[in-house]
C-alpha cells in the first residue's frame, strides 16, 4: 500500500472537460472556416451559374426617361446608362439613342442607334433636310434611318424598346460595323 500513497489520481471530470473544449474548439474552427470559405466559393461559382447561352446584359433594358417628356414627331437624342456584367466585373456605360415618338398611342416609339454602320462615327440629325447625316464620310439616311447615299453598307440600326408605366426602356446592342448584315456584337 505504500506504493499507492504517492500516486495522484485525477478526478474523472478533467478528461471530460478536455474533450468538451476540444469539441468546442473544433466547432468554432469549422464555423470560422465556413464563414471564410462560403463567400470565396460563391465568388468563383456565381458567374458559372448564369443561364447557358445567355448574353450578359442582353435581357436588360436601360431607362430612357418618361415618354411624355420626349417631343412627339421629332427626333431627340436621349442619354441612357447601361450596365454590363462580364464575369465578376460590372461596368456602367453612358450611351445615347435617337428617339422619336410617332404619336400619342402607347408604344408608338422608334429608337435608333446613333452609331454609323460604316465606321462607327456618331450620326446627327439634320432638321433642315429631315435626314440623318454622318459627318465622317457623308453617309445620309432618311428620317426612318434607311440608307440613302454614301459609303455606309446598311441603314441605321434600330433598337428594341418598351414603354412601362410611362417610362421608355431601351435595350442597347452593339452591331458589327462595315458589313451589310446587321450582326449583334457581344462585348
Amino acid at each position: 500500500m505504500a506504493g499507492r500513497a504517492g500516486v495522484y489520481r485525477m478526478p474523472r471530470s478533467v478528461p471530460d472537460r478536455r474533450r468538451f473544449l476540444s469539441v468546442c474548439t473544433g466547432g468554432l474552427t469549422a464555423i470560422i472556416g465556413g464563414l471564410i470559405f462560403a463567400p470565396a466559393v460563391a465568388f468563383v461559382i456565381g458567374p458559372l451559374r448564369r443561364r447557358r447561352g445567355a448574353v450578359p446584359g442582353a435581357d436588360e433594358f436601360a431607362d430612357a426617361g418618361p415618354v411624355n417628356a420626349i417631343p412627339a414627331g421629332t427626333w431627340t437624342l436621349i442619354p441612357i446608362e447601361i450596365v454590363r456584367q462580364d464575369g465578376w466585373a460590372k461596368t456602367q456605360q453612358s450611351r445615347s439613342v435617337w428617339v422619336r415618338v410617332k404619336s400619342t398611342a402607347p408604344g408608338d416609339v422608334q429608337v435608333l442607334s446613333p452609331i454609323c454602320p460604316h465606321l462607327g462615327c456618331p450620326v446627327g440629325w439634320s432638321s433642315a433636310n429631315s435626314q440623318f447625316r454622318c459627318p465622317c464620310h457623308g453617309g445620309v439616311y432618311t428620317a426612318d434611318g434607311v440608307w440613302v447615299s454614301g459609303p455606309p453598307p446598311r441603314g441605321m440600326d434600330s433598337l428594341e424598346s418598351q414603354v412601362r408605366d410611362g417610362q421608355l426602356w431601351v435595350r442597347w446592342q452593339d452591331f458589327r460595323i462595315g458589313t451589310s448584315e446587321r450582326v449583334v456584337v457581344e462585348l
